[in-house]
């Protein structure tokens, strides 16, 4: 009995024990979570080939510099400002100065403007035997920065640069030395999109595009009878492969000459060493190599 008595006594105390303790103890609570907020992600575009090759270093002057040419004709160098039929007509004008006749070539500088780079560029071709005139289709205006760039584009469009390089074929054909039925036209990146309007504009001998715009319209492209020779780059994120691979199918299929080579390794701008991001220097010379035997198979054996 006494047994019995003593284990209920403890048996009441532990509980005594557990029901205190619950309740003196303090509740246990999940501290509120605060709301964190994740930062709305800014979207970021891709850079067109033009903003990856960079702004232009002009203390390295161009091509000239590294791909010597072949003849080193001497030449004469002029400025032209001239008014043809109501159109102003401005450029760098490289010749001969060898008498004889000479093919000529219109050529269209890049969207900087017509700077020091395309000049020693139509010096160094005048060198290999043509009558080239360097035209200025921006007013004189010429940027060294992206913003000044395609404010030359916007500022300049294409009903009023077409007049401009017409007038500049006119012009040369008018030339004594030249030969008017050899006419081309070269361009880079924005020139080498004014060389192809040109090329579906005028009656040329040849077109060569470097790394410019193209179309694939099979209406527009009938236009486009005479030899073109197209150099781009795989890595061009404003033209697109697909677009130049359609742009030659289209003028293989109508019966066109047409030569184009995508190099790898290569994006937009890279034959222009003041594109000091964007230069690919071997791509270049054989681009150069390409230009020239190109020009004097279409312009001098023909």
């Amino acid at each position: 009995m006494n047994k019995t008595i003593r284990n209920l006594t403890y048996v009441l105390m532990i509980a005594s024990v557990v029901f205190f303790a619950g309740c003196t103890g303090k509740e246990t609570t999940t501290p509120a979570q605060t709301p964190v907020s994740t930062p709305m992600q800014t979207p970021v575009s891709t850079p067109t080939g033009h903003e990856q090759a960079g702004e232009p270093n002009m203390s390295y002057l161009g091509l000239a510099d590294v791909f010597k040419g072949k003849t080193g004709a001497n030449v004469s160098t002029t400025n032209i400002d001239v008014n043809i039929d109501g159109v102003r007509l401005s450029g760098f004008l490289v010749q001969p100065v060898t008498p004889g006749k000479y093919p000529g070539i219109v050529m269209i500088h890049e969207w900087w403007g017509l700077n020091d780079q395309v000049k020693s560029m139509a010096d160094i071709t005048a060198r290999e035997g043509y009558v080239v005139l360097a035209v200025d289709l921006f007013k004189g205006n010429v940027a060294t920065t992206i913003e000044g760039a395609q404010a030359n584009i916007r500022s300049n469009p294409n009903n009023e640069t077409i007049p401009k390089m017409k007038q500049a074929v006119k012009y040369l054909r008018n030339m004594t030395n030249v030969d008017k039925s050899k006419i081309a036209s070269l361009g880079w990146c924005y020139g080498g999109g004014q060389s192809y309007q040109l090329g579906i504009n005028e009656d040329l001998q040849a077109t060569v595009i470097y790394y410019g715009q193209v179309s694939t319209d099979k209406v527009i492209l009938m236009k486009m009878k005479q030899p073109v020779l197209g150099l781009f780059g795989v890595e061009d994120t404003s033209i697109q492969v697909k677009d130049v691979r359609e742009f030659e199918r289209i003028l293989k299929e109508q019966g066109t000459s047409v030569n184009i080579t995508i190099y790898e390794g290569a994006g937009h701008g890279f034959s222009n060493p003041t594109n000091t991001q964007a230069f690919r220097k071997e791509q270049a010379i054989d681009a150069w190599n390409k230009t020239l035997a190109f020009l004097d198979l279409n312009l001098k054996r023909k």
